[in-house]
């Protein structure tokens, strides 16, 4: 089975779950942008896991053979040879019929994953593509997937397919969010009143977006100067430079970095994060760890009682 894209307006990267145990040797985690939006794209394909296509901007493929597909992300104006189709759903499509996905709004995410996942090559273990590394993609140098590309997938495997995400598992991405933020290595260099005003502001997205890092602007967090040698950098770690705006690490990060972390955006928030744009407003509110770990925990074993049934 094979997809020829014939228009990609901004960028698309194959992605898969990251590479691990490999940050030892200098390569970052990677993996999607939207673990949630990832992870459901592969459910409604009837797998736990896959290579899947994660892209911002308008995407157009053709056909080549008949496949089970499903596309999930923010909100899209989704066509199948011109006629609508839902997002978050099972889909079957024919050879020879092209789908067209028009994001709502422009740098919001999203992720077409087909039954048996994207045959792409593996570099460090993963599928992932990282330009700043050259590894990754179609031709294993990193470069970003072209029009007139033809991506093949590898067979479907036996598992049972869903159909549709019921309502109650479809995430509300807003254009204002409110996101939990866990304490961080450094937490107590912020003084109980700068803690406040990272609380009680409003912070916007800037346009200094990738899938590096998302950088914020509004009300400056102030930091003893200390000596910090560079450390490990968690996904959604929130640094803290020397003009007390921060910015938050996502999936391409780097692997280490010497700036403060004032906390970790909380996994259970992540998607919610990630599928802003420049100009958005976010909001931040404290939560404690193990809360944190309790709610994404409980979103994975609803994702888990809707397969089961």
């Amino acid at each position: 089975m094979a997809v020829q894209f014939t228009r990609i307006d901004l960028t698309a990267y194959p992605v898969d779950e990251g590479r691990r145990g490999q940050l030892h040797q200098g390569f970052c985690q990677s993996g999607p942008l939207d673990p949630y939006a990832f992870m459901l794209a592969n459910a409604l394909c009837g797998q736990q896991s896959g290579t899947a296509i994660e892209f911002i901007g308008a995407l157009e493929c053709e056909f080549q053979h008949p496949a089970l597909i499903s596309i999930t992300g923010a909100a899209a104006e989704i066509t199948l040879d011109g006629q609508l189709q839902l997002p978050w759903q099972s889909l079957r499509v024919e050879r020879g019929q092209r789908l067209v996905v028009q994001p709502a709004r422009l740098g919001s995410k999203h992720y077409l994953a087909i039954a048996g996942g994207f045959d792409f090559p593996t570099a460090t273990g993963s599928a992932c593509l990282v330009r700043r590394e050259k590894q990754g993609g179609l031709h294993g140098d990193g470069t970003p997937l072209q029009v007139g590309d033809i991506i093949r997938s590898l067979p479907p495997g036996n598992g049972a397919i869903p159909g549709e995400l019921p309502v109650w598992l479809m995430p509300d991405y807003q254009e204002a969010v409110n996101i939990g933020l866990v304490h961080g290595y450094q937490h107590q260099w912020l003084s109980s009143l700068q803690w406040q005003r990272l609380y009680s502001s409003e912070y916007t997205l800037t346009p200094q977006v990738d899938r590096m890092g998302y950088r914020l602007t509004g009300t400056a967090i102030s930091l003893p100067e200390q000596a910090l040698y560079s450390e490990a950098i968690a996904l959604g770690a929130m640094q803290i430079p020397p003009d007390g705006q921060p910015i938050v690490m996502m999936a391409d990060r780097q692997t280490l970095g010497g700036y403060p972390k004032a906390g970790t955006v909380a996994r259970c928030d992540l998607n919610h994060f990630a599928q802003c744009i420049p100009g958005d407003k976010i909001t931040f509110y404290q939560l404690d760890a193990d809360e944190a770990r309790a709610r994404w925990l409980l979103k994975l074993s609803a994702i888990k009682r809707w397969l089961s049934h």
